[in-house]
């Protein structure tokens, strides 16, 4: 019930900050260059703003944020209803795009309500609030063209929506913050730019963003569309990769990996390709199509990553940042279409050079494929308690099927506890982590600890000999991995527990429904 309630409720204010367009058309009459400027104004808002309020979920609360965010997005469009110049309606359609960040707050909200095993799909679900704001759309342009009445009755209903979010949603409470809310958005802006998972997923947003909000234009100057037409058919394209999203996360809740990405950047750049070449005009609006339905399944297998890499007490900063560089990504595909068209007159050089970036995502996604799949480094808040030196067992056939999740258990339990990891793998490990690609996922979730890997002899009579190595990393606070091959990884464990005096030896494995878990041997 809480899910349809934050769908629809998106779906309301994802129309509020997308009214700007059609006033812009029918009430001002502007030109398809001034059109493409201005309606990027209310994206660069909702970049700048998604960050901030993603922090603040986080410090108040779903429960606070998403009214709050409602209400100002139903203040700015009645301005933009009431507005009789265009630059008061600018203005009220730019402060508009306020409302795209309910997006952050209530994607923080189900990754907060629901277990691992459904967060991708359950994203996906709430993605479908794009869908909802197109065909919301598609009605009002039918019934009020001027958009005076549409932008009036929708002002309307998000303050209805506001209290009954205020009444009806139920959420853990949020946890007490101590740092600063500059120094964490800082943080969460180093954690965005330096990963390649936030990465990509501008690529696959931006993509989606920039089709919804600059077809319209692109269909009417490029291929002579009549205004109606040219709003239908984004209508449809837009539902059509909300869907696709919807998929990309349900399939990431059973194989949440990143082979998925190749397929659909590579079929994306392929298709951009036709769009730069094809003559006829319905062939480059079915590909336009396809590349809006790759991006919503990439996106939507990126969401569902980054979705289960946040931990509750930071969903809210996790989903702002990178939520804020796929809305900044959002405006370079249409600057790039207008900016080529100037200098060459046709659009066709500007869809190659899409084609490229896509086909370097697919490439990189396809040599990078396991990194990929690490998702993001998420940052640890440990908790409170007793320390105990802990050796966790691990094989490299576990991590074949999602080694984020082991990653991030282990890079959890070893803020508590002093660990040493015994890692089971082979010489070449096939499909799942090498020791140094486990060594590697650690380092960048514990940035403040030193993590070295250590090939420790299986045979028990040199066994002894090593671990006096071991001890001395462990005992200096360093997290330690004993690499030994996979037949002998338990037994090997159990040993080294005995040189360690170790208070309790576990298994970390991983359930599709439930992560990865902790059992004690």
């Amino acid at each position: 019930m809480t899910l349809v309630l934050v769908t629809i409720g998106l779906g309301l204010n994802l129309r509020a900050s997308i009214l700007l367009g059609p006033h812009l058309y029918e009430r001002f009459g502007v030109t398809p260059g001034a059109y493409v400027a201005l309606i990027g104004l209310p994206v660069l808002v909702a970049a700048l703003v998604r960050l901030p309020v993603g922090v603040l979920t986080d410090r108040f609360g779903v429960r606070v944020m998403l009214p709050v965010v409602s209400l100002i997005a139903a203040v700015a469009v009645a301005g933009l209803g009431l507005a009789d110049s265009l630059p008061v309606a600018v203005v009220a359609g730019a402060a508009a795009g306020v409302a795209s960040s309910a997006f952050v707050v209530s994607a923080a909200l189900v990754t907060r309500l629901f277990p691992y095993g459904r967060r991708g799909w359950a994203l996906g679900v709430l993605g479908l609030g794009a869908a909802l704001a197109a065909l919301i759309s598609a009605a009002s342009w039918g019934l009020d063209r001027e958009g005076r009445l549409t932008a009036l009755v929708l002002g309307g209903l998000l303050v209805v929506f506001a209290g009954l979010a205020a009444v009806l949603i139920r959420e853990p409470a949020p946890a007490g913050r101590t740092d600063s809310p500059v120094g964490e958005s800082a943080a969460l802006i180093r954690l965005a730019s330096t990963s390649s998972v936030s990465l990509l997923y501008v690529v696959a947003l931006s993509g989606m963003v920039s089709i919804a909000l600059f077809l319209p234009v692109y269909l009417v100057t490029a291929l002579n569309f009549t205004w109606f037409h040219a709003l239908a058919t984004t209508g449809s394209v837009v539902v059509l990769a909300s869907v696709a999203r919807l998929a990309g996360g349900w399939r990431t809740d059973r194989r949440p990996t990143a082979g998925l990405l190749v397929i659909c950047y590579g079929i994306a750049a392929a298709l951009c390709v036709v769009v730069a070449s094809a003559p006829h005009r319905w062939i480059p609006v079915v590909a336009i199509a396809g590349v809006a339905v790759c991006d919503g399944l990439a996106s939507g297998v990126l969401l569902a990553l980054i979705g289960k890499a946040a931990r509750p007490y930071s969903a809210g900063g996790v989903m702002g940042v990178t939520g804020a560089a796929g809305a900044l990504g959002a405006l370079i595909p249409p600057l790039l279409l207008a900016g080529m068209e100037k200098l060459t007159h046709s659009y066709a050089a500007a869809w190659a050079l899409l084609a490229a970036v896509l086909f370097a995502a697919a490439l990189y996604v396809r040599t990078c494929h396991l990194r990929v799949g690490l998702g993001l480094a998420v940052g640890f808040r440990p908790l409170p308690s007793p320390t105990a030196t802990t050796v966790a067992v691990l094989g490299e056939t576990d991590t074949r099927l999602c080694p984020a999740a082991l990653v991030t258990g282990l890079a959890e339990l070893a803020t508590s506890d002093e660990l040493l990891v015994v890692y089971g793998v082979d010489e070449r490990p096939p499909h799942g982590l090498s020791a140094a690609g486990l060594a590697a996922g650690l380092r960048v979730r514990l940035p403040r600890h030193r993590v070295v890997a250590v090939p420790v002899d299986e045979s028990p009579d040199l066994l002894g000999r090593d671990a006096l190595v071991l001890v001395d990393h462990v005992e200096a606070g360093t997290l330690t991995i004993a690499v030994t091959g996979r037949a002998r990884q338990s037994s090997v464990a159990a040993d080294l527990s005995i040189y360690l005096q170790a208070d309790r030896v576990l298994t970390i494995s991983y359930d599709p429904a439930g992560g990865s878990a902790l059992h004690p041997v």
